[in-house]
Order: structure tokens, then sequence, then C-alpha cells
């Protein structure tokens, strides 16, 4: 983006494209939750060849407990590297602003807002995808245990999901930071 583009991004507008981005990965997990519902569910088992009965998958509760281990580190990681990549977001915002580069104050907040966007698309990716994991292992082990999993997923996915309250804090907090 050019230093005018930047420039121009307004925080309402901003905050709207993060909540329809975050919308749209949590409507996507609960697409394929219900895709993975109607196979499980929804289908009787096909018979192979011969008319013999599908066989038992072996060892599929393996994958099953490496989804719930994926899930743990993945909720963990969403609280941590997030604030890692902004951390060095905000830092090269603070070289633009001491070095004199930047056109002006509204094109550092633009590139705040701009990491602010890449923060909340990091955690929910990494939610989302131990959420997809568990999906699978819910497909291949027709276990309960792996939705309910998702279920806590999608509720960490709900406490990261971009609000106005939550940008203005984080906003403020890192224009605080810029002045010190």
């Amino acid at each position: 983006m050019t230093p005018e583009q930047y420039a121009a991004m307004e925080p309402d507008k901003v905050l709207r494209i993060m909540q329809i981005i975050a919308f749209a990965l949590i409507a996507g997990v609960l697409s394929f939750a219900g895709i993975a519902g109607f196979l499980v569910f929804g289908n009787a088992p096909a018979a192979r060849p011969g008319g013999q009965p599908p066989a038992a998958v072996g060892g599929s509760e393996i994958v099953m407990y490496m989804a719930m281990g994926f899930a743990a580190v993945a909720v963990v990681m969403s609280f941590v590297v997030p604030n890692l990549i902004s951390a060095a977001g905000v830092k090269g915002v603070a070289k633009l602003a001491q070095d004199g580069t930047s056109t002006g104050p509204k094109e550092l907040f633009g590139r705040l807002l701009g990491v602010a966007q890449t923060k909340m698309i990091i955690a929910m990716a990494l939610v989302e995808g131990a959420a997809f994991f568990n999906l699978i292992a819910f497909i291949i082990t027709k276990s309960l245990i792996p939705p309910g999993v998702v279920a806590g997923l999608l509720g960490v996915m709900a406490i990261h999901f971009p609000t106005k309250i939550k940008l203005a804090r984080w906003l403020e907090e890192q224009q605080q930071n810029l002045g010190a």
C-alpha cells in the first residue's frame, strides 16, 4: 500500500473489514462442521467390493489425540504469536515515525490499523486450522470428542472477534507506546 492509502484508512471501515474476515473464518468452520456431521451421521457406510462390510479404521484414535493436542497448542499460540508479530509491526511504525519517513500521523495511524488487522487474522487462522483438524478427526473416528473441541475452539475464535472497543483500546495502547 502507498502512504496515501494508509493515510486514508478509517478505523470504522477497517473494523468492518476485520469483522467480515473473522465471520468468514468462523463460517468456514461451521460449514465444514455441517459437512462432517452429514458424512458421519447422514450416510450408511459403503460396502467394500464383494459385499463385505467396511473395514474399521485401526489406530484412528491417534489422529483424534493429535488433533486435540494441536488444538491446545493452537489456542496458546493464538494469544502469543499475533502479539509477537504485532510488536514487530508496531516497531516498524515507530521506526517510520522516528526516521521522519512517514507522510504524517494519519499514515502512521493507518499502518497501525493494518497491524491490528494482521494480528486478528493470524490469531483466528491458528484456531481455525485446529478446528479443521478436529473436524477431520471427527470424520475419521466418528467420536463426539472432536466436535466438543471444535465448540471450544469456536469460543476462542469468538474471544478474538474484533469489536470497536477492543480495536480502540489496542490502538490507544500502541499510540501511547509510540509516544513514549
